[in-house]
């Protein structure tokens, strides 16, 4: 059974965010054999919307459907229920050929950098090719762009990298043309999804960083996809805690860390490694939480619900727009 999360109207989402996603389920199909087959449900009724110029983290374990609302959300997937809204424009069952104005306003950065980059493509032909697809012919214009991208990624001096091959560079300098490919036609929005987590640590801050100044500069709004809720704390404006492709917790980045009340939140913020020797004897969140696929609700929730039992995000009393799926914790939270 599926959380069903705090919605906008339509009418309210379509005015009052530039990317909405109303009630949006996601259901695979898969195949059991030559004649069997089943569904899978990555997600199931999401909600959640995002400001101009606003930072949104969507937090959760691997496998919660953290990637598939991303996908969804600038509809490199079409979603099987609900309704998803880019600046008013109702964008769930459009066709292909009528998105070319939303590939130019939304774009995504990938989490494997050693992957998602053409190991045979320089970077400038990489950072390039959307133009290319564009329909921009000059070339001069093309490769200007291409260095104003790499400036703006702190991939310096640019005529230094525009010839280089993604084999030739570090995990960190490939996520920035990762990030320079995305801005090369200047989007509003941006799905970030998991951009440091193939990194070094030093590399986590300035990628971190960067994303953040290009916000301050351009007014991008962001999706931020990451299983690190400590990152989550200090590059978000809001937090939607995601587990079984339900959000369970929302709000500020301050309240749901300061304050989290969902015992799910708790527990990745109980994960969260410290130093402290006792912690090799702590158990991850992932082996606290074994839950039944499909439940609503943990089986061993500390509040005695059951899997059956009916859930949906009620308001914390005294936190405007702190948000959690408990029937318990929500009225006794303060």
């Amino acid at each position: 059974m599926a959380l069903p999360s705090a919605t906008l109207a339509p009418d309210a989402a379509a005015t009052a965010a530039l990317v909405a996603l109303d009630d949006v389920s996601m259901v695979f199909r898969t195949n059991k054999g030559l004649f069997r087959s089943g569904q899978v449900t990555a997600v199931g009724d999401v909600s959640l919307h995002i400001a101009r110029g606003e930072t949104l983290a969507l937090v959760g374990e691997s496998g919660s459907g953290k990637t598939t609302v991303g996908r969804i959300s600038i509809r490199l997937l079409e979603p099987t229920g609900g309704r998803v809204w880019f600046d008013g424009q109702d964008i769930s069952h459009m066709p292909e050929e009528r998105l070319g104005w939303l590939r130019k306003r939304a774009a995504i950065v990938f989490q494997d950098p050693f992957s998602s980059l053409n190991p045979y493509m320089t970077v400038s032909e990489l950072i390039a090719e959307p133009l290319v697809i564009a329909g921009v012919r000059r070339r001069a214009e093309r490769e200007e762009r291409v260095r104003a991208a790499l400036t703006a990624v702190d991939l310096t001096p640019a005529a230094r990298f525009m010839h280089a091959y993604p084999t030739a560079m570090s995990g960190g300098q490939r996520q920035r043309v990762g990030i320079a490919r995305a801005l090369i036609r200047e989007p509003e929005f941006i799905v970030a999804d998991e951009p440091v987590s193939m990194v070094d640590a030093s590399s986590r801050v300035e990628i971190l960083n960067v994303l953040r100044g290009l916000q301050r500069e351009r007014g991008v709004a962001f999706l931020y996809i990451t299983h690190d809720i400590a990152s989550a704390r200090h590059f978000a404006d809001r937090i939607a805690v995601m587990h079984l492709g339900a959000i369970v917790e929302s709000g500020t980045a301050r309240q749901v860390i300061d304050h989290p009340i969902h015992p799910y939140t708790r527990a990745l913020i109980a994960a969260v490694p410290e130093p402290d020797p006792a912690n090799r004897f702590r158990r991850r969140a992932a082996e606290r939480w074994q839950d039944e696929p499909g439940a609503a609700i943990h089986l061993e929730c500390p509040h005695g619900g059951s899997p059956t039992a009916e859930t949906f995000l009620l308001q914390v009393p005294g936190e405007a727009g702190h948000l959690v799926a408990c029937h318990v914790a929500a009225p006794l939270a303060r």
